[in-house]
């Protein structure tokens, strides 16, 4: 490169002590000598000159996103970053890629690689870019993850809002081998089909891999209920685990249809289907008197920014309570939020006001997150957006 201190950008002493203490998101302010435009991987240095390892630029408010320690102090060519970085992070899964195995391949920050998740799907990748520099070098990072992994198909699900904050166009499309519209993959010995084209997020919820473990180990000879229920995963690890019914609600009868599907594929009967709306379908169970051993409560986020916490804490309030109401004496609830805006404190008090004042004790049992695949940096709190809770009615006096 022609002028190497273009490739570095010094940060604020203020700054600096937060990336030692692990953060590795920077604004504008934050940043001393270099420029952030256009977006592409730096050398960062702290106020004082000592190396941080590499960055890479944005358009948007966070100016530089941290990519961990790199030897030497240059900057190295996107090939060979990308390949380093994925090489690692392919290495870190190499017992969860089997060609019947879905798993979270690549996880931004938790890889080194911020603005970068990657998917797989048996034969299928799943590609999300939220910044310009992972989207300027799709075309090394494609051949490479697709030559490594013999996948049949690439896609990109670029249909996320955070990439307006780069600049990047919403967008699904092809990027490598054929058109794969539906794919396999075993996951505790129940099988899913997921449509990486069309689906939610990359197609399915890889993160929630350990609490349907959960929920199988907890099912035996319980009535279950699923809400918001999507294609079923939970239901079917219910079954799976020898639940004597399942009742899955959720108000998209595609989804209700792929779930049921995969019932009769996997051999697994006892699945009653609702399209209904879930905070509807909770209380007209309460005033029916249904009651079942094992409830799980997995919405969708209701806080998508901070102007929505106050909202989405009654929201979840309500439907902790009515879904606690529905709990038979000595029955389950696993509760689930995706939102990162709603810490686990802040969820666990949510909860707690939920059970107050109902007439029977509720313990909480365990605490879950995503799998291991979806690694989190103890310092990136930010990156902890999937909170689960396991409790449990205990049998009345």
């Amino acid at each position: 490169m022609s002028d190497p201190a273009a490739s570095v950008l010094q940060l604020t002493p203020r700054a600096s002590g937060f990336a030692r203490r692990g953060q590795p998101w920077f604004y504008a302010d934050d940043v001393a000598k270099g420029a952030g435009s256009p977006p592409r991987l730096v050398r960062v240095h702290d106020a004082d000159g000592r190396d941080l390892g590499l960055g890479c630029t944005g358009m948007g408010k966070l100016v530089l996103r941290l990519c961990g320690p790199w030897p030497g102090d240059g900057v190295p060519d996107r090939e060979t970053f990308f390949e380093k970085r994925l090489r690692a992070a392919i290495d870190a899964r190499q017992g969860r890629l089997g060609p019947d195995d879905g798993v979270r391949l690549v996880h931004g920050e938790g890889d080194w690689l911020p603005g970068l998740v990657v998917d797989r799907y048996g034969p299928v990748l799943v590609l999300q870019a939220t910044s310009m520099v992972v989207e300027q070098a799709l075309d090394a990072i494609v051949p490479f993850l697709a030559k490594a992994l013999g996948a049949e198909c690439v896609l990109a699900r670029h249909d996320v809002a955070a990439r307006k904050h780069d600049g990047l166009v919403q967008e699904v499309r092809l990027l490598h081998g054929k058109r794969l519209e539906a794919a396999t993959f075993v996951e505790h010995g129940v099988r899913h089909t997921v449509h990486p084209f069309t689906g939610h997020k990359t197609g399915f919820y890889l993160d929630q891999r350990p609490a349907r473990a959960l929920v199988r180990e907890l099912a035996e000879g319980r009535a279950a209920l699923d809400l918001f229920c999507y294609q079923g995963g939970f239901a079917l690890n219910a079954l799976a685990g020898g639940a004597s019914r399942v009742d899955a609600v959720d108000q998209s009868e595609p989804a209700l249809q792929l779930a049921a599907a995969a019932a009769q594929a996997n051999g697994l009967t006892g699945l009653t289907t609702h399209a209904a709306n879930v905070f509807d379908f909770v209380r007209a169970a309460r005033e029916a008197a249904r009651t079942y051993g094992l409830i799980v409560l997995d919405p969708p986020a209701f806080a998508k920014s901070r102007r929505e916490i106050e909202g989405a804490e009654r929201g979840y309030r309500d439907l902790n309570r009515q879904a606690l109401r529905l709990l038979a004496p000595g029955g389950f609830l696993l509760t689930c939020t995706c939102s990162h805006h709603m810490t686990l404190p802040r969820f666990e008090e949510v909860v707690r006001q939920a059970a107050a004042g109902l007439p029977f004790r509720v313990v909480l049992r365990q605490r879950l997150g995503a799998g291991p695949d979806h690694p989190t940096p103890i310092t990136h709190p930010e990156s902890e957006y999937l909170k689960v809770l396991l409790l449990q009615r205990l049998g009345d006096a």
